[in-house]
């Protein structure tokens, strides 16, 4: 039998985890669009595939010197994670490692085969004959092009197989990169805004009205976002569609209009951060959330406990709103079947 104290208090505390989630996630996506994460994976996605290991990079480095990939970076700026690509169309790749391996000087109807063949066979690109192709990647190089049957442009097609199914890794690479940006940023939310998770439970157990209180505010923000995981999701979907339309499209109207597009998107996501903030996090006021002054003035009084609450509390951050919402729910439903149950027995 569930104790409906202990239920309230589970719906109030994972109340509060979703919306400092929800605070998190949009956070963590302005952070990963701006420093150019996924330039980075895309990096590494390339250099895994290119190089064996981080000591002898020459395949890809000539590769990010391609004409066609140099002058895709996000940022003219020398900022690491800025200045190379964040998406590659798969045709992209394959022409770039065909051009690489057959040379700058092939014309028309010259025998791409034979260039192709040589680079693999001397493990010397005749784009740059100064460049060397690894070992082990010249290996699968050489049984991607038998495969091929010694055709460009069958070569080419396995070329972008190759690459779509490293891309489908890289997802999840990605995934996990921005969980551990998402847990660092729930722990400086937990620590700015004293979010203390032993603290929120002590307070809902001890006090039934704030209790009720907050269990009222969780099912009115249930229904007045009944989509909201749609909402993050369609949000992630328009920055990625936006920057791969600027990636992609050979038109300079094109670029202007969605870079428009993605700062009015960014701009967006700074307003539901700062409504987060300012609105939908009005439960701070009835739970004590927050420092009284600054953070400086308050250090003496910070206690081991305080310490292992802010990281409970960094930790449910890192799980996403998506996963809290969809829990809330879950734990409301279940409030609701019992709710009639208590009327019965009364």
């Amino acid at each position: 039998m569930f104790n409906n104290v202990a239920l309230d208090v589970v719906i109030g505390l994972i109340f509060i985890y979703l919306l400092y989630s929800l605070l998190g996630t949009l956070l963590e996506e302005i952070l990963a669009t701006n420093i150019g994460l996924r330039s980075f994976m895309l990096q590494k996605a390339i250099r895994r595939m290119l190089d064996d290991s981080k000591n002898n990079t020459a395949l890809s480095d000539a590769f990010y010197n391609h004409p066609l990939i140099k002058y895709l970076a996000d940022s003219p700026w020398p900022w690491p994670l800025k200045n190379k690509p964040a998406y590659i169309k798969p045709d992209t790749f394959s022409k770039v490692m065909i051009d690489l391996l057959r040379g700058q000087n092939s014309n028309c109807g010259a025998n791409d085969a034979a260039s192709i063949q040589n680079s693999l066979s001397t493990k010397k690109l005749a784009w740059d004959d100064k460049t060397v192709i690894c070992d082990q990647t010249d290996t699968y190089l050489n049984s991607v092009w038998s495969d091929a049957k010694c055709n460009p442009d069958v070569f080419k097609l396995n070329l972008e197989q190759w690459f779509n199914e490293t891309m489908d890794r890289t997802t999840g690479w990605y995934k996990k990169y921005t969980q551990i940006l998402l847990l660092g940023v729930g722990l400086l939310i937990s620590v700015g805004f004293n979010v203390d998770t032993i603290k929120i439970v002590q307070l809902l157990e001890n006090n039934p009205k704030l209790r009720a209180q907050v269990v009222q505010q969780a099912g009115d923000f249930e229904k007045t976002h009944p989509r909201l995981d749609e909402e993050i999701d369609i949000t992630q979907l328009k920055i990625d569609s936006l920057t791969k339309l600027r990636k992609n499209s050979d038109s300079l109207a094109t670029k202007l209009a969605a870079d428009k597009q993605a700062r009015e998107l960014n701009n967006q996501l700074f307003k539901q951060a700062t409504e987060v903030v300012g609105t939908n996090i009005k439960v701070n006021n009835v739970l004590a959330i927050g420092w009284e002054g600054s953070f400086s003035k308050n250090l003496k009084s910070i206690t081991f406990q305080n310490i292992i609450g802010w990281f409970l509390t960094a930790l449910a951050i890192s799980m996403g709103a998506p996963f809290w919402f969809d829990l809330l729910n879950k734990v409301m439903l279940l409030k609701g079947s019992l709710s009639p149950k208590k009327s019965q027995q009364k």
